[in-house]
């Protein structure tokens, strides 16, 4: 009896401590599981740092910019050693080439954009309201109440020239746009110089008479707004006519010398930079590359363009924003990202990159370290035009219309009147106008064939 009561006593004992046993390991594994779902639900929070991130700065095909970026990405890798930014060289910055990449939605996950193609990519792009480096910018590009862009630098437009020449033909700082025609036409009847170098085979090069040369005539720096509002801008008596009369002049003449449509912008500045030409027309950001190539400016100098009839008015400079940074709101990795523009942003990156560039800066807390331009200025003075280059209701007309400023510079130099150029863009404008009001205002591209 007590053999069969001890037996039972322990078979008890032994299903109590399997009992404990098994309740024990049920209470682990609940606790594992709620540890296992709080560190899933973490890690989702939170990026893995060591998980390598590669991403892509676009930029357009400013040389400049290319080296200095390409070399200084490498930095932001030691600070980050799991993000590998890679700089992308955009083909041209005239808009064509992103808006291939924006249609496939394969934009890069930082570019570069131009004023004027905000509006077109403000959809795709992530809002900037509340970044450090958007309080500290003094041109933000503000679209619908969300800053979409950010630009890196301010430029000014400036004609250089190499004082020997002017001193050789004897001839002065041309001080309105006559005096300007008159300093060209004595150098080429000197015989040994171009009296200005143009890149035409590469249209973009015409930017400073076709795209600013208007605007600053018209003294309205809200001119593109003002040109939107009209059906015929270009007509009789327009400053689109007199600057468009001034390029051809300079054509007809072969005042920027008789090859100019046949080279290139590369061709145009080796011709000033080994001294066969006397002028180039460009922004303040040529210096840097002038310097890169010549190592000196003892023989460089700057005024701005002449856009006036008298020497009683005021002189003015096309001043504007440029390199708008901007985040692909579809990127991958939206918060380095940000961490990267961020960084472009900082005190210490952003003073190396402007000092580099010798462009204006566009932060309220870096200043710009400029001797030759301070210098320039100083002895040719002239006040900035802040020319507004982001108006949405223009490049929508714009787009419409198939407007190209420079474009228009190019067939000018090509042998085409400036009468025929005016009748087309205004038909063109006047067309664009009427389908975007009949659409109410929210037409994109080329004009209906109803409008043709």
């Amino acid at each position: 009896m007590r053999g069969r009561r001890g037996k039972l006593i322990a078979i008890a004992f032994i299903l109590f401590v399997l009992g404990c046993a098994a309740s024990s390991m049920l209470g682990d594994n609940l606790v594992w599981n709620e540890r296992y779902n709080a560190m899933t639900s973490e890690s989702i929070r939170k990026p893995n740092h060591n998980q390598p991130i590669k991403m892509k700065f676009g930029i357009w095909e400013s040389k400049t910019d290319i080296e200095f970026w390409t070399k200084k990405v490498k930095q932001y890798s030691l600070i980050k050693p799991n993000v590998t930014v890679e700089v992308e060289t955009i083909p041209d910055n005239s808009g064509q080439y992103l808006k291939v990449r924006l249609a496939a939605n394969d934009l890069p996950d930082l570019f570069y954009l131009k004023s004027g193609h905000l509006p077109i990519y403000k959809e795709a792009v992530l809002p900037l309201n509340d970044l450090n480096a958007t309080q500290r910018n003094k041109f933000p590009a503000t679209m619908d109440g969300d800053v979409i862009g950010l630009p890196l630098v301010s430029y000014s437009e400036y004609v250089y020239y190499h004082p020997s020449i002017f001193e050789e033909v004897g001839v002065e700082i041309p001080r309105t746009l006559d005096e300007f025609m008159d300093v060209l036409e004595r150098i080429k009847a000197y015989g040994k110089y171009v009296p200005i170098a143009i890149g035409g085979k590469d249209e973009w090069t015409f930017y400073p008479f076709m795209e600013f040369g208007p605007a600053v005539l018209a003294r309205d720096v809200n001119y593109l707004s003002r040109i939107a509002g009209m059906e015929k801008p270009f007509g009789a008596g327009s400053t689109f006519e007199r600057s468009a009369t001034l390029l051809r002049e300079i054509s007809e003449n072969e005042l920027a010398g008789p090859e100019a449509l046949s080279i290139g912008y590369d061709q145009a500045t080796q011709l000033f930079q080994s001294g066969q030409a006397a002028m180039i027309a460009l922004g303040q950001w040529y210096y840097s590359e002038h310097q890169s190539k010549v190592n000196y400016d003892d023989d460089l100098d700057a005024f701005a363009f002449p856009w006036r009839e008298s020497v009683t008015e005021q002189i003015y400079s096309a001043t504007m924003q440029d390199h708008y940074m901007a985040i692909n709101k579809n990127t991958k990795h939206t918060d380095e990202a940000i961490a990267f523009l961020e960084w472009v942003f900082s005190p210490e990156v952003y003073q190396t990159y402007i000092n580099n560039t010798q462009n204006t800066s566009t932060l309220i807390d870096v200043d710009s370290t400029l001797p030759f331009f301070a210098q320039a200025k100083s002895k040719h003075p002239f006040v900035p035009f802040l020319y507004n280059g982001l108006d949405e209701k223009f490049v929508r007309i714009k787009n419409a219309a198939q407007y190209d400023e420079k474009k228009s510079g190019q067939e000018l130099f090509a042998g085409a009147k400036v009468s025929d150029i005016q009748n087309r863009l205004n038909d063109n404008w006047t067309k664009a106008v009427q389908s975007i009001d009949d659409a109410g205002g929210e037409l994109d591209g080329e004009i209906p064939s109803s409008h043709r």
